[in-house]
């Protein structure tokens, strides 16, 4: 079995959501989970810190740690008064609104930190750093622009810290990244006969009425691929209590190579010139995983309490459209997208209650890089998002440490009004309505 063959069905195994923005996730650690991740390029809490900043590993203890976690998320996203048609002459697509789009998911990650000397750290985290799934009722009035919508990742990151002095450590590491993409829609079999064919051809066929729900069509494309990037942090603590960090994590290019296939209806194989455009054929797609910057700032005000501070950078400008290449030369399937870079922004705080347990809280605003109501597709709905969190770290004992947080994101109304492109289009409009709650654990053992 190849490692490529190995990822895929690891990768079969794990379903995420997207609830970074975008389709990024963040939910890499427990122990910052209760913060709403602030500070997390400042902060050396345990072996899961080296995803946001490699340089940590120099600042954990002596010896070996592992950790695995996980987080379980719980959205809900909705579609409220949706309307949709056929461009090309007005008619109307009738269907559902699409139900809830959400569903109970798991976002797993493992990470190990060990001494390679005495002023070097190597670490090796296994996470989930982007994904995405969205499905939608069978029959809804956008079935035309998705039905269901999967992207999964599963990212390799080994890395190195060095500390060049009692102040300061610098670190950097590579991500090897697996990533796997799955997308189906309806076609509308009726607007492709009434593009292609005469009208009378069409009604004798039953394919006269565009948005015809009867006679649609189904697409699935699929693809993967293996690339690597990497990333670079340094932390610098100029006197005791204050710790300043910042983090850079590389941009990756993805060229996903798959297949599509076509389920036609009965009248579409009527019609052989479009049976053989709807036939199976090798496909290809660019999808760029966008880099960032995080600069960090933790600060003890005193031996029980700090504060935490974070922003996020992240260049989601490279994501412009999502283009789909076919072998058999059919043209290409493009979605424009044309996103915007977009922050995101933390506070938070730690109350060391006693030798034994730390209680954290925090707050974030994550903002969405969709432009526009006309730039957000029902496969990424995505919006603003505020983030209030909580956690608690529990020592067990000298070895084991017991971490838990819980999240509430209030997302914000965001309108849809947006058209396909190609030769047969068709537009939805609607407001969306999401909220996501999320609990995220993990154990800590050291050795």
């Amino acid at each position: 079995m190849s490692n490529r063959t190995a990822l895929a069905i690891l990768m079969g195994m794990i379903t995420v959501p997207a609830y970074g923005a975008g389709f990024a996730l963040i939910e890499q650690s427990a122990s910052g989970f209760g913060n709403a991740y602030a500070g997390m390029a400042a902060r050396a809490d345990d072996a899961s810190i080296q995803f946001f900043n490699p340089a940590s590993l120099s600042w954990l203890p002596a010896g070996r740690q592992i950790v695995l976690g996980g987080s379980a998320i719980l959205p809900s996203a909705k579609l409220r008064n949706a309307n949709a048609s056929y461009l090309g002459n007005g008619a109307s697509v009738s269907g559902n609104n699409g139900g809830d789009v959400g569903s109970l998911e798991l976002v797993p990650n493992f990470y190990l930190a060990t001494d390679l000397g005495q002023d070097l750290k190597f670490g090796l985290g296994v996470t989930v750093p982007y994904g995405l799934t969205s499905e939608y009722d069978d029959g809804w009035k956008g079935r035309y622009q998705g039905l269901k919508s999967e992207v999964m990742t599963i990212n390799v990151n080994p890395a190195l810290s060095f500390k060049a002095s009692d102040k300061l450590s610098i670190g950097g590491g590579v991500s090897l990244q697996y990533v796997k993409a799955e997308l189906t829609s309806a076609l509308d079999s009726s607007a492709i006969c009434l593009q292609n064919v005469n009208q009378g051809t069409c009604n004798a066929l039953g394919l006269g009425q565009a948005g015809n729900a009867a006679v649609d069509s189904y697409s699935k494309l699929k693809g993967d691929d293996l690339s690597w990037g990497f990333n670079l942090g340094v932390i610098y603590r100029p006197w005791e209590g204050t710790s300043l960090g910042a983090s850079y994590r590389s941009h990756i290019k993805h060229k996903l190579e798959g297949e599509a296939s076509f389920r036609r209806s009965g009248a579409i194989d009527q019609i052989a010139p479009l049976a053989a455009r709807l036939s199976g054929s090798d496909i290809t797609a660019n999808l760029s995983m966008p880099e960032n910057v995080s600069l960090s700032v933790v600060q003890s005000l005193t031996e029980r309490l700090e504060l935490l501070a974070d922003v996020t950078w992240t260049k989601w400008s490279r994501f412009k459209e999502l283009r789909v290449k076919f072998d058999s030369g059919v043209e290409d399937n493009v979605t424009t997208t044309k996103w915007d870079d977009s922050y995101r922004v933390s506070l938070g705080g730690n109350y060391r209650y006693n030798d034994q347990l730390t209680l954290r809280a925090g707050v974030a605003y994550d903002q969405t890089p969709v432009p526009s109501s006309s730039h957000r597709t029902p496969r990424i709905p995505d919006a603003d998002r505020t983030w209030f969190a909580v956690g608690a770290s529990w020592k067990l004992d000298p070895f084991n440490t017991i971490e838990v947080g819980y999240a509430y994101l209030r997302m914000k109304d965001s309108g849809m009004n947006h058209s396909s492109e190609g030769a047969v289009r068709h537009n939805v409009q609607g407001e969306f309505s999401s909220r996501v709650d999320i609990l995220s654990a993990q154990w800590n053992r050291s050795f």
